[in-house]
């Protein structure tokens, strides 16, 4: 359920035998049926569902001619990919019960035509309309930030504190354009599941979850209850069992010497837990200050349990080196999979809990001059 679906482009082809009635009746018979061609491709297209957090393949069918057939039924709407290992990138996809088509126009599946699934065209008529606003301003944002970031290196000096207040400040008025556009969008379609998963995407995916409570409270008891619906439902049980004032869920986890390290083992202390991993750019950007913060609150009582996303050892360790990360650090090395994310409900990377010696959650996703004022005021 990612971004890459904005760029989908909805257009009109359709075969004949699946318009009109056709499209209705699957509809009204609580089934679906899936068909495409995905033409000069060769082998067998995959269709594949996330369960429990892993892609699994539900089902498969070899091509002929580059036309396939899928049948089944659903409950709800549900998020769905095809793959097939001639073509770059999968299709993700809302599938739903009714007759739908798939039509492949570039090398990328990703870029496939999706036609007959009511919740899908909501779900990407966003990305094609406000959210092509929303990132035409975002990049100009960005280029302003690189150039002066860029200045500032070959001055030798750090960008000034009026230049990047400036900047930060139009990334806010950034983020509530975006979230008034969302709600916007999804006022008009409030028993999509198409909107759901677009408040999964902005708001839960990068978290922001008193939005996303808000946002999901538009939305009508079908969209809620559908599969996707209850996804955001559970993302916002779990990050209520970390909201300020709570016990923070425990951790027990090998360091990259194989030994168990537990959260309970730094009772007593400041304890920042941040999600991270070697292939995050924003979280190697974010590193300096978090190495800052350590070296200048480290022997004040502050400490750093780093529980990377990982699962390749090598890469995970040669960034710690490289990072100069000289605190605590565990994973399982299973990924998006980590048992300590999954507890944490961490969607993306980087992510950051304050635990305070007492075992509860004091803040969240602090970064830069947030966690250095925090560690502050703290330590006075």
């Amino acid at each position: 359920m990612k971004n890459n679906l904005r760029n989908a482009l909805l257009v009109l082809p359709i075969t004949a035998l699946l318009a009109g009635g056709a499209l209705q009746g699957f509809a009204q018979n609580g089934k679906f049926l899936l068909k495409g061609n995905l033409a000069n491709a060769t082998g067998k297209v995959y269709l594949g569902h996330e369960v429990d957090g892993n892609p699994v393949v539900v089902d498969s069918a070899t091509l002929v001619n580059g036309d396939f057939t899928f049948k089944g039924s659903l409950k709800s709407p549900e998020f769905y990919t095809l793959n097939n290992k001639s073509l770059r990138y999968p299709l993700n996809f809302i599938l739903e019960n009714s007759a739908i088509t798939v039509t492949k126009t570039a090398d990328s599946l990703s870029m496939a035509v999706v036609k007959g699934s009511a919740a899908h065209d909501v779900y990407t008529g966003f990305y094609n309309g406000p959210w092509k606003e929303i990132t035409a301003i975002a990049g100009g944002i960005y280029q302003r930030s690189d150039q002066a970031e860029k200045a500032a290196k070959a001055a030798g000096t750090k960008v000034d504190s009026l230049t990047r207040v400036g900047i930060d400040k139009e990334f806010a008025d950034l983020d509530l354009k975006n979230q008034v556009a969302v709600k916007d969008y999804i006022s008009k379609y409030p028993s999509s599941a198409g909107s759901a998963a677009i408040i999964y995407d902005r708001f839960i995916g990068y978290p922001n979850f008193p939005v996303a409570t808000g946002l999901f409270a538009v939305l009508t008891k079908e969209a809620r209850e559908s599969a996707i619906g209850l996804s955001i439902t559970n993302a916002l049980a779990i990050d209520a069992k970390t909201a300020k004032g709570k016990a923070a869920p425990a951790i027990s986890m090998a360091d990259p010497d194989g030994k168990m390290v537990k959260l309970s083992d730094f009772k007593g202390k400041y304890v920042l837990i941040d999600f991270w991993a070697s292939w995050c750019g924003p979280c190697r950007k974010e590193n300096p200050n978090v190495v800052a913060a350590y070296k200048k609150y480290h022997d004040k009582g502050f400490e750093i349990l780093g529980v990377s996303l990982d699962s390749k050892k090598d890469a995970w360790l040669k960034a710690i080196d490289a990072d100069g990360l000289s605190w605590t650090h565990v994973s399982d090395l299973k990924g998006w999979q980590n048992a300590a994310a999954a507890e944490y409900g961490v969607k993306a990377v980087p992510a950051s809990f304050l635990i305070d010696p007492n075992g509860n959650v004091v803040g969240k996703d602090l970064r830069g001059e947030e966690l250095n004022k925090t560690l502050s005021d703290l330590f006075k």
